[in-house]
C-alpha cells in the first residue's frame, strides 16, 4: 500500500517536486528572518544612529536572499544529485536521472525544516529571545552537546550541519533508493552517507579547521 503511493507520487513531473521543496525552503526562510528577526530583536543590540535605514538594507538583502531561493535549492539538490549519482555509478547501479532529482527534492524538506522548527519554537515557546540566542540556537544538532562559549559563529554554524535533519534526508533517500534498485535500505544508506554525507562532513571539517 505505501509502495504504490510512493510510486504514484514519483510519477508526477519533477518540476512540481522542486516548486513545493522550494515553497516550503522559501516560507520557512521568511518566518525565521522575517519574524523571528522582527525589528525589536535587531533593536535589542543595535549601536548605530539610524536605526530604520539600516534595518531597510537588512530588508533588502533578505529580499535579494528570497529572490535567490529557487536557485539555492537547485543548486544545493544537483551537487546531492552529482555525489549520489557518483556512488550509484561506482556501485555499477542503473538509475533513473529524473527519479534521483524527484527524491532530492522530496528529501529537501528534511533540510528545510530547522528554519520552521527554529521559528515555530522561538515564536511560540519562547516569545522573548536575544540576538545571541538567534544566532548560537541550533536544536537537533551536535552544537547541543559541545562547549561553544569560545567558538567563532562560523565554526558554530559548522558544527550545526552535523544534525537529525541531514541524518533524515540520508535515511529517507536511501529508503527511496531502496524501491528503485537491487540496494537493500542497509546498502542504500551506505551508499548515500559515503557519497552526499562523506561531502557535507567534509566540508564542514574544513570550514572548521579555516575558522581555527
Amino acid at each position: 500500500m505505501r509502495q504504490s503511493y510512493i510510486e504514484e507520487l514519483l510519477k508526477k513531473p519533477a518540476w512540481m517536486f522542486f516548486l513545493f521543496s522550494w515553497l516550503f525552503y522559501l516560507i520557512g526562510l521568511f518566518l525565521f528572518s522575517h519574524l523571528v528577526w522582527d525589528s525589536n530583536t535587531y533593536l535589542y543590540d543595535y549601536k548605530g544612529n539610524d536605526f530604520e535605514e539600516w534595518l531597510s538594507s537588512v530588508r533588502r538583502i533578505d529580499l535579494v536572499r528570497y529572490v535567490l531561493s529557487p536557485l539555492w535549492v537547485i543548486t544545493i539538490s544537483a551537487v546531492i544529485w552529482i555525489l549520489i549519482k557518483a556512488g550509484l555509478v561506482v556501485s555499477r547501479i542503473e538509475f533513473n536521472t529524473a527519479l534521483l532529482f524527484k527524491i532530492i527534492f522530496l528529501g529537501f524538506f528534511f533540510i528545510s525544516l530547522p528554519f520552521w522548527i527554529k521559528s515555530v519554537w522561538l515564536i511560540l515557546f519562547e516569545g522573548s529571545y536575544t540576538p545571541d540566542r538567534l544566532k548560537y540556537f541550533f536544536p537537533g544538532s551536535m552544537v547541543s552537546f559541545v562547549d561553544t562559549s569560545e567558538m567563532k559563529l562560523t565554526m558554530v554554524k559548522a558544527i550545526s550541519r552535523f544534525n537529525l535533519f541531514h541524518l533524515s534526508f540520508m535515511l529517507f533517500t536511501a529508503w527511496m533508493i531502496s524501491f528503485y534498485s537491487p540496494l537493500n535500505y542497509i546498502r542504500s544508506f551506505l551508499l548515500v552517507f559515503s557519497t552526499y554525507g562523506f561531502g557535507l562532513a567534509l566540508l564542514q571539517c574544513i570550514i572548521i579547521v579555516i575558522a581555527m
